[in-house]
């Protein structure tokens, strides 16, 4: 055999062995990375937090803004958001969330849970709010409210009366929010423009209100109305006044008559 193909021949078990050489001997397969041994049920979405607006009487910006952080150790598919255990969205791609459908001075309880590509979920964080509220006196007064009336003090009248209850009607003069309104008295002739400041809205009308002339006709009277919002609620997307109170002075003279005037104590509730 040719002295060149000896030399070949020798250097292959050196070659073969450098390929098959094992660097850890002794040892077995190298550990899997730490993350891959991870969970994903053991791990929990961090540091939900809940935003609020300055909440506005219009309805304009109610909303409430939720964040988080998306665990590390895990890739995280989509999120879902429970608010006071029912699910409002079921397929969140980010680390934030928009509720829209809240209201001032109300409590919510929300979750998140992290849903893994394959399907897994975390543990849910928990989050609640107590929502602030806008201004009673920027409340919108409007819509039909149950009256009582009661007598401070009257003068002039046949019969003497005490008191009782009416239905008072509020008719914004703006499309939302608080302005003046129209003011109605249900079976009464009344009607006038009651101008609004900061939660209080006033008038001095002439108008028919309930003393009657000395023959009986219902006729126009000096009549001073003072009402404030008392209270209020979100009511169909807006900020609504609820309850009011205050005083209405009327008085009226005719030819010849006697001048009857009647100072009244007026309490009222909207009715939904």
């Amino acid at each position: 055999m040719p002295t060149c193909w000896r030399a070949a021949l020798a250097i292959v078990p050196l070659v073969c062995a450098a390929c098959t050489s094992d660097p850890n001997p002794g040892e077995g397969p190298a550990p899997a990375s730490a993350s891959s041994s991870i969970s994903i049920e053991s791990l929990e979405v961090d540091g939900l937090a809940i935003d609020e607006p300055d909440w506005k009487a219009d309805g304009a910006n109610w909303h409430l803004q939720l964040s988080w952080v998306a665990p590390d150790e895990v890739a995280i598919d989509h999120y879902e958001i429970r608010r006071d255990g029912v699910t409002v969205d079921a397929e969140v791609d980010g680390t934030t969330f928009r509720d829209e459908q809240v209201e001032p001075g109300a409590r919510y309880r929300y979750e998140v849970v992290g849903v893994g590509i394959e399907g897994g979920r975390t543990r849910s964080v928990r989050a609640s709010i107590k929502t602030d509220e806008p201004r009673t006196s920027d409340a919108r007064l409007a819509g039909s409210f149950a009256v009582r009336m009661v007598v401070r003090r009257a003068s002039g009248t046949d019969d003497p009366v005490r008191g009782g209850g009416i239905f008072f009607g509020f008719d914004p003069r703006c499309r939302s929010g608080p302005c003046p309104v129209r003011w109605t008295v249900r079976n009464a002739k009344t009607e006038g423009t009651l101008d609004r400041d900061d939660g209080v809205y006033s008038g001095n009308l002439r108008t028919p209100l309930f003393v009657r002339n000395c023959f009986g006709a219902v006729i126009d009277e000096a009549i001073d109305v003072r009402l404030r919002v008392k209270a209020a609620a979100p009511l169909r997307g807006e900020w609504r006044a609820t309850k009011i109170e205050g005083t209405i002075d009327e008085v009226s003279s005719f030819g010849g008559c006697m001048t009857a005037t009647i100072h009244w104590n007026v309490r009222g509730s909207l009715q939904t």
